[in-house]
């Protein structure tokens, strides 16, 4: 039997588990997929094990590893080279780094949304799953993208040497958004910038449990892109690496997520 894991400091609660055992068995793979986790001063040495391991074909990469973990590949695709960042391993004769958070947080956006390139979007935070957020919007010409972050950091994929504005000054960032995007662990907005946002404004948040985060929860008139679904879409286009075809996102797959998480 085939081994897949996910690694990671905090991986006992992550629903990647759930997700792919469900497709294992749907599509009737001998394989099974677990979690891995672990402290950061062990990931070296534990990462070099795991990958000698003849049982293990694949694993997934979170926080804090998906730099540390390029060290020890033979290879990276260029969009994970780009990001500098990887959240899925191949393991074949070689081991081969793929970056699919990029891809899959883009599939989330709605097909029909109203935000085109010239639409001014918002994004808070500036870690590694910002990266790949920052990167595919960069990629598919979105021109007016404003990051903020708690601190000051350089600002990649453009050819000017610009930095993040100081999230204390959110307020006159959120007057003008077309499409927020939460990537920290927390609400980013205090309840005296509530008023700022449009009941227009697309609003989105990476975190996937609970389903309706603490930022969402305080805007209920408006448009939501929940975090689950960037898990799951980065998960179709990890599976599909690992197996070279797309599993779908089924109503009963759906049902059990909904007993895992907080669902509005």
């Amino acid at each position: 039997m085939k081994e897949y894991y996910v690694i990671g400091n905090k991986t006992s609660a992550s629903l990647s588990p759930i997700i792919f055992n469900y497709w294992f068995n749907k599509y009737r793979i001998d394989a099974k997929y677990g979690y891995l986790e672990w402290k950061n001063r062990r990931f070296d040495k534990l990462i070099e094990k795991t990958l000698l391991d003849k049982n293990i074909f694949g694993l997934n990469i979170t926080i804090p590893f998906k730099q540390k973990i390029m060290k020890h590949l033979h290879d990276a695709d260029n969009h994970s080279k780009n990001i500098n960042a990887v959240n899925c391993v191949s393991i074949k004769k070689k081991i081969k780094g793929f970056n699919t958070d990029w891809s899959g947080y883009y599939k989330t956006l709605p097909k029909k949304i109203k935000i085109s390139k010239n639409s001014k979007i918002l994004l808070i935070g500036y870690g590694g799953a910002a990266l790949a957020i920052h990167y595919v919007l960069i990629t598919k010409g979105f021109k007016n993208i404003t990051v903020v972050n708690r601190s000051r950091k350089k600002i990649k994929f453009v050819k000017k040497t610009i930095f993040t504005k100081n999230d204390n000054n959110i307020g006159e960032h959120l007057k003008k958004a077309d499409l927020i995007i939460n990537t920290t662990p927390k609400n980013p907005i205090k309840k005296e910038y509530k008023t700022f946002v449009d009941k227009k404004t697309y609003l989105s948040d990476i975190v996937y449990n609970p389903k309706e985060t603490s930022f969402l929860k305080q805007f209920p008139e408006n448009k939501k892109i929940y975090g689950i679904y960037m898990l799951l879409e980065q998960a179709i286009l990890c599976f599909e690496i690992w197996f070279g075809f797309k599993p779908l996102i089924d109503k009963k797959l759906i049902r059990i997520l909904e007993k895992k998480i907080k669902w509005p």
